[in-house]
């Protein structure tokens, strides 16, 4: 099954510099470790990372979307599921760093503001588009190379599984009714995992 196509506009204009990219991120990071997502307006990022505005809306729409990327890039999800080693590894990293970034002070600023936005505000779009639909990317990456190395049996739908294992996750980031923890991901990647291997894996063709 094909993954969504990306939703982001194409690039106009001048090549975009990704220094000048880094820039806004760390601007944008260290607002939100400093004052939460409320301190994350446009005007400070552009200030503190010494860019015009219009710069910053050449590659986000908003500064809830400048936010949760830079809460992603935060969280060291992405290096962590590209680390070396199994892919099964990799995956349990990936949702360890995530356990780790919600645990910090900005990670509970951000599931509390998210936990109390309504559906189509700006901020859950942001955290839908920029931080869920790219750790969703990162995980059906490593899924494939799980299948690939037949630590796992093929699914018979892919969002599925990435449903089973993201859908926990921020049910408790929405509720609140406990923490996410790396204990708690690794029982629900165990339990996922142990799902998929109950079916017989069939040996590669040829």
């Amino acid at each position: 099954m094909p993954r969504q196509a990306s939703s982001a506009p194409p690039v106009r204009g001048r090549p975009r510099d990704p220094r000048t990219r880094a820039a806004i991120l760390v601007a944008a990071r260290d607002l939100l470790e400093r004052g939460g997502l409320t301190a994350v307006t446009i005007e400070a990022i552009a200030q503190k990372a010494g860019v015009s505005r219009p710069t910053i809306y050449r590659y986000w729409p908003n500064a809830p979307a400048v936010a949760m990327a830079a809460f992603l890039e935060k969280t060291g999800a992405a290096s962590a599921a590209a680390s070396p080693g199994s892919a099964l590894s990799a995956l349990r990293a990936q949702l360890h760093a995530l356990a780790d970034a919600f645990a910090a002070p900005a990670g509970r600023s951000v599931a509390a503001m998210v936990a109390a936005a309504q559906s189509e505000t700006e901020l859950a779009k942001a955290f839908r588009n920029e931080f869920i639909a790219r750790n969703r990317d990162a995980t059906w990456a490593l899924l494939e190379r799980c299948i690939a190395d037949r630590s796992i049996a093929e699914p018979d739908d892919m969002d599925v599984t990435l449903d089973l294992i993201f859908g926990p996750l921020f049910y408790r980031l929405l509720m609140g009714h406990a923490p996410i923890t790396r204990g708690f991901v690794d029982q629900l990647l165990d339990t996922v995992v142990r799902a998929r291997r109950r079916r017989p894996v069939q040996p590669p063709a040829g």
